[in-house]
């Protein structure tokens, strides 16, 4: 008995600050901090390994032991807990649930941005009109050449109107989209995030078409067909018409920032 309380007392906070190391280790080399967090969070993370690393070492050389009683299994066991948590939780992505708990409609989308005096869209540049969207290829984010985000359509809707476009999403087939999108009950979306999940608000566009019956709910899809913004009452919301959608996997970022 003396020996296990031993090597609790002299082992427990070099034990705890390596667990913290090895977990930021994780999260940094399979990307999962991304799940949770902006993927410039791991600039972040690398000097937190350090750290936690720095503590270890310290733990170990100081040769510090603990008093071994409740409260410091008990304070031990809170610092421990989240890397519980980080290790029996799945890898899972904001969904279905989540929209529908956090989508709080599209409001009033401004369309007063207009393509600028001599600005050229990619097809102007001797490429077909219907074999090119309306979107910036050098946008360090785009998952290929060709795609806008969702955001585009929100934020410069009038340089889309009646135009072709292609982006991804999550579809979603519920007769409570109708209230927000003209009857429409099938939208795509993403989750847009300020800085983690935590405040990660869905942004969806609506799809009218009938090929989305055969997807299931959160299947990531690829949208290409033509753009507008349509009104409703005193609100608008963007809408795809002749839309042709393909499955696609999931993205290593699925959120939009």
């Amino acid at each position: 008995m003396k020996s296990s309380d031993a090597i609790f007392s002299r082992w427990l906070h070099p034990f705890v600050f390596g667990a913290w190391m090895v977990a930021l280790v994780y999260l940094l080399g399979s990307r999962r901090y991304m799940d949770f967090l902006r993927p410039e969070f791991g600039l972040l993370l690398v000097p937190a390994v350090f750290i936690a690393m720095g503590f270890m070492i310290a733990a170990i050389a100081g040769n510090r032991t603990t008093d071994v009683d409740v409260s410091t299994a008990l304070r031990a066991a809170v610092l421990l807990l989240p890397l519980v948590f980080l290790i029996g939780a799945p890898n899972a992505m904001l969904g279905e649930l989540a929209f529908k708990n956090r989508f709080l409609g599209t409001g009033t989308i401004a369309s007063n941005s207009q393509k600028p005096s001599g600005e050229r869209f990619p097809w102007e540049n001797g490429q077909n009109e219907e074999e090119a969207s309306l979107v910036d290829t050098t946008h360090p984010r785009l998952r290929a050449a060709g795609e806008c985000f969702i955001t585009d359509l929100y934020r410069r809707a009038g340089r889309y109107e009646g135009r072709r476009v292609v982006f991804t999403g999550m579809i979603m087939r519920d007769e409570a989209l109708k209230e927000h999108f003209g009857g429409r009950d099938t939208a795509v979306y993403r989750f847009l995030i300020t800085c983690c999940a935590a405040d990660a608000l869905p942004m969806a566009v609506a799809v009218d078409t009938d090929l989305a019956k055969p997807f299931a709910k959160d299947q990531w899809v690829r949208v290409t067909g033509t753009f507008s913004l349509q009104r409703l009452e005193d609100k608008s919301f963007p809408l795809v018409t002749d839309a042709a959608l393909e499955p696609i996997e999931a993205p290593t970022i699925p959120y939009l920032f």
